[in-house]
């Protein structure tokens, strides 16, 4: 427990013990159309962001366990997936779940491309297969080509001048399939480093069939894809080449690698006379602390995802500049029970509930770490269903009913305490029958503040609201665009608009909290305010200057969660950088000069 601030007296629960880890992006996909891009991470889960809007997460779908997302592609404003399930997946962004799933009959799927219609994909397997489905309407399965040895990992469509072709990256070869006969029409082999196989991760190509692939042995290398020939090879990094893209007008083409390094590509003018242009290369940044597993370009931006978990933006035109999208969810995982001191904390396949620990009250002149007289204690572990994961989850403000929802569906229960200021406290959890079975998941819930009702949105796009003792649910207006929710007599003082996405914002008695994120999406910071007083940039005039006493407190980085107890005391949870980066595998070994 300690105090913030030198104008304002403060009681701050300061909570690190909440293990939230982000996970490994797979792959991200952009859509020009829509100007989304959709990040896979470790887990199967999907977020899409909103390019428009500073690169907010709109959503995010959840895998469920063992779920696996190993590459996807957007077609028509819809959304596809391919992993080591074998099957190609379409999801229902409306509903935020999978809508239909083809199987591909030839093994897990690694790598997925489409035509330049927009109404084919292709899919390349475990089993060798290159596997064509159709989705101009719905996902339909088409055919298979001709089998081949060894597992596809890459692939890209030439569909340009009356021409159908596949490329596929494979193990020490790149080939060319015709999408009319599903047979190999070329070949192209790599060599081989310290005589072990070349693993062929990536490959890309441009409108006048310029291959470009990026493999094990670090390098990224230039193809005629008319002539099956090599136009140019780099040996840029120290390490496999694991993801490439191209602008959209393919004068540049960007390289990630497990070096964590990116590498821009350019075309040049190599002679004014006979405008014969080469590819340059040139560092592009150094960002990301390992595996850098999937890059995408759009309107001149380069996001690139891997490891490390964040995923980084890019700014190529204009001012130049390198945004961090952190990987901090959408919406919190943590709620607390106003009057009980008690804190639900959420992860993937499971809830748990603490006890806040005590201090006595501070005299006016203490400051900094007050001892505590009661120390935390975890009271209750609460498991998800078999196969599924928690999506949303809340706690009452007493702390008597709490409820999560899975991929099934809605789970309320009640919780009974037993001499709560007791070193063992007994605790028991009741199922509560008032709340259906087959209620469907939702995406968040809160308890109104009485406990007597919760407040649901479900998937279906739907508001609902269950009377927990007669278990009556009332389903309101459908939601187009967001749900805004107006309480009592609340009403609007002072309108601020940053620009930005709000994490949280809470009244209390005395003190305001105002949490935002930058516009690099780095961790939040924290602002506590008298009376009216209220944070505001200085370069901006809002008012005179006198109008707003406030202090910005910086001890607090990295919040995940802040919010107040009915008697005024500030929860702030915690998450230091570094105790996630701990967690993470290790990262490419480079010597460095004067290091051994």
């Amino acid at each position: 427990m300690s105090e913030a601030t030198d104008q304002v007296k403060l009681l701050v629960h300061h909570v690190r013990f909440f293990e939230f880890q982000p996970q490994t992006i797979n792959c991200i996909a952009c859509d020009d159309k829509t100007q989304r891009i959709a990040v896979s991470r470790a887990d199967g889960s999907v977020e899409i962001l909103a390019l428009h809007d500073n690169w907010m997460q709109e959503m995010t779908i959840c895998g469920g366990q063992g779920a696996s997302v190993e590459s996807l592609i957007w077609c028509q404003g819809r959304l596809f997936a391919g992993g080591i399930g074998g099957n190609v997946v379409g999801f229902d962004l409306q509903q935020q779940k999978p809508k239909t799933s083809i199987s591909s009959n030839a093994g897990p799927i690694w790598c997925l491309t489409k035509n330049s219609k927009d109404n084919k994909i292709a899919a390349g397997t475990e089993d060798g297969c290159v596997v064509l489905f159709d989705v101009s309407d719905e996902l339909q399965f088409l055919r298979g080509f001709a089998k081949q040895e060894g597992r596809i990992l890459s692939l890209a469509w030439y569909d340009q001048d009356g021409e159908s072709i596949i490329i596929s990256g494979s193990i020490n070869n790149i080939r060319q399939w015709s999408v009319k006969s599903g047979q190999p029409i070329s070949r192209m082999t790599l060599g081989r480093k310290f005589d072990q196989d070349t693993i062929v991760w990536c490959v890309t190509v441009t409108k006048d069939f310029t291959i470009i692939s990026g493999d094990s042995r670090g390098i990224v290398t230039f193809w005629n894809g008319k002539e099956a020939t090599q136009l140019k090879t780099f040996h840029c990094h120290k390490a496999d080449v694991l993801s490439l893209c191209l602008s959209e007008d393919e004068t540049e083409a960007f390289s990630g690698s497990v070096d964590a390094a990116l590498f821009q590509f350019s075309l040049c003018n190599a002679d004014h006379v006979t405008e014969r242009k080469r590819w340059v290369h040139q560092p592009l940044h150094w960002r990301h602390t390992h595996d850098v597993r999937a890059l995408a370009y759009t309107g001149g931006y380069l996001v690139s995802g891997g490891v490390d978990t964040n995923l980084f933006v890019a700014k190529l035109k204009g001012v130049k500049r390198v945004l961090n999208v952190a990987p901090v969810p959408k919406h919190n995982l943590i709620n607390i029970s106003r009057e009980s001191n008690l804190v639900l904390l959420q992860y993937s396949t499971h809830l748990e509930v603490w006890r806040l620990g005590s201090a006595n009250t501070p005299f006016a002149e203490e400051r900094g770490m007050l001892p505590l007289t009661q120390k935390r204690l975890k009271l209750l572990v609460l498991k998800a269903r078999e196969d599924c994961e928690v999506i949303c989850s809340s706690i009452s403000a007493s702390g008597t009913v709490l409820g999560f929802s899975d991929n099934r569906g809605i789970r309320v229960f009640t919780l009974t305490i037993e001499s709560q200021s007791s070193v063992t406290p007994e605790v028991s959890l009741q199922r509560m029958s008032t709340v259906s079975a087959h209620t469907p998941p939702a995406h968040l819930m809160a308890f109104t503040p009485k406990g007597s009702h919760l407040v649901v949105a479900l998937a279906s796009g739907t508001l609902s609201v269950s009377n927990l003792t007669n278990g009556q649910t009332k389903l309101l207006e459908s939601r187009p665009t967001g749900w805004k929710v107006f309480l009592g007599s609340a009403k609007i003082h002072r309108s601020v608009s940053y620009g930005l996405g709000p994490a949280t914002a809470r009244l209390a008695p005395v003190v305001v909290l105002i949490l935002c994120k930058n516009r690099d999406q780095t961790p939040l910071k924290m602002a506590v305010r008298k009376s009216k007083g209220l944070m505001l940039p200085e370069k901006k005039n809002y008012g005179h200057k006198s109008d707003y006493v406030a202090k910005t407190c910086y001890k607090f980085k990295y919040l995940l969660f802040a919010d107040f107890t009915s008697n005024g005391m500030l929860v702030a949870v915690e998450r230091p950088l570094s105790q996630m980066e701990d967690n993470l595998p290790p990262s490419f070994k480079q010597k460095k000069f004067g290091v051994s």
